[in-house]
């Protein structure tokens, strides 16, 4: 059973229960949310269950199209040759006892594919590819070709089912709980419109991070201009980038913290004005609560991972050397990256035309009125 299914050989979606795995970062794992609902959408009765690593799966717990959410525990998985075994037989048996009718892979990959045939489903499905690995599969859809977004290629699986005029979608359902605590820990700006910014400077890679200086000058800008609140996000490990960026801003975040959950963070963007931050998960998870995002993007092609939102914009030079391995050491151009092309007027430029379409009224000082 491989390709495009035609009207005769098309696979027919009914009572069948399936499992997705998406074993990939933050934001790659948002691309099950489409795929779900489309499934959903064209065979209500469809049990669908999905496979993802730990620390993503409270952004997709409460979907309601998802009857089950499995996590992964890649850091345990991967420890040593004797817990991935111990690991892995626990996880197995309890995939085998869902009596599952169709796994479908999304990440191209030993484990996903090795996890696949375990899990004992007699319709094994993935994208066309030349792996030895993929032969643990036994059906093949077939993705369109060229550079194009990730979400895009996932629903590229429902072309298996004949699933047309999809719905590409992303939606982080956030419980009134959690939403009611973040509300009560923000205050917005003292402007008429309450203006809140989220700032997130961080990536998993030093080389997509712009500068914090100038991350600095642009929470200035909107302070003086704007009189916004500014909030300040990281992950573990990116305290001293927010310090320093505060400190540069001669004035304190109305919210800075590297110790929120990820759906404490969905929260957090849901109620902003505006996302500024690098190519990384955080601006995937504004993008599906409906946040206006400004991504800046260095080392990699946005047309590929950028957040997908209508409302969203980047900024990206696209130097002949993009989709380099991203390693300082291996720069060609240290003294000048490709972030550091990204000037602080260009982005501010950015910031007052995206603030300018949400209808927010803008109080300018004097002094600052000659600002770009």
């Amino acid at each position: 059973m491989t390709g495009r299914p035609s009207q005769q050989n098309k696979i027919r979606l009914f009572q069948q229960k399936v499992l997705i795995i998406k074993l990939q970062y933050v934001g790659d794992t948002l691309g099950v949310i489409p795929v779900v609902a489309n499934l959903k959408r064209h065979a209500p009765g469809l049990t669908v269950d999905v496979l993802i690593h730990q620390e993503c799966a409270q952004l997709i717990a409460h979907h309601a199209d998802i009857n089950k959410v499995w996590v992964y525990d890649r850091e345990e998985a991967k420890k040593s040759f004797f817990s991935a075994i111990t690991y892995h037989l626990p996880l197995i048996m309890k995939l085998r006892r869902e009596k599952y009718d169709i796994v479908i892979a999304l990440t191209q990959g030993d484990r996903a594919f090795f996890l696949s045939l375990a899990s004992g489903a007699p319709l094994r499905l993935t994208y066309n590819t030349n792996t030895l690995s993929a032969r643990m599969m036994n059906a093949f859809a077939v993705e369109q070709t060229g550079r194009r977004h990730f979400i895009e290629v996932d629903v590229d699986i429902l072309n298996y089912f004949g699933i047309e005029n999809r719905n590409i979608q992303l939606m982080i359902p956030i419980p009134d709980g959690v939403r009611t605590k973040i509300k009560g820990g923000l205050t917005p700006g003292t402007g008429s419109k309450g203006i809140m910014v989220a700032i997130h400077p961080g990536a998993r890679k030093k080389m997509r991070q712009w500068r914090p200086d100038r991350y600095a000058q642009i929470a200035l800008n909107l302070y003086e201009q704007y009189q916004a609140s500014i909030i300040l996000l990281g992950g573990p490990g990116e305290e001293q980038l927010l310090s320093e960026i505060e400190s540069r801003m001669g004035f304190a975040a109305a919210l800075k913290s590297c110790n929120l959950s990820l759906i404490d963070m969905a929260a957090v963007f849901s109620e902003c004005h505006l996302f500024i931050g690098n190519d990384s998960g955080p601006g995937h998870i504004a993008a599906a609560v409906g946040c206006p995002t400004l991504s800046l993007f260095g080392p990699n092609y946005p047309v590929i991972c950028r957040p997908y939102i209508a409302t969203g914009e980047v900024i990206f030079k696209n130097l002949d050397c993009c989709g380099c391995r991203q390693e300082e050491h291996l720069c060609i151009r240290p003294e000048n990256t490709c972030m550091d092309l990204i000037e602080v007027d260009e982005v501010w430029l950015k910031v007052k035309m995206m603030l300018a379409k949400t209808n927010c009224e803008i109080t300018f000082y004097s002094t600052f009125q000659s600002n770009p």
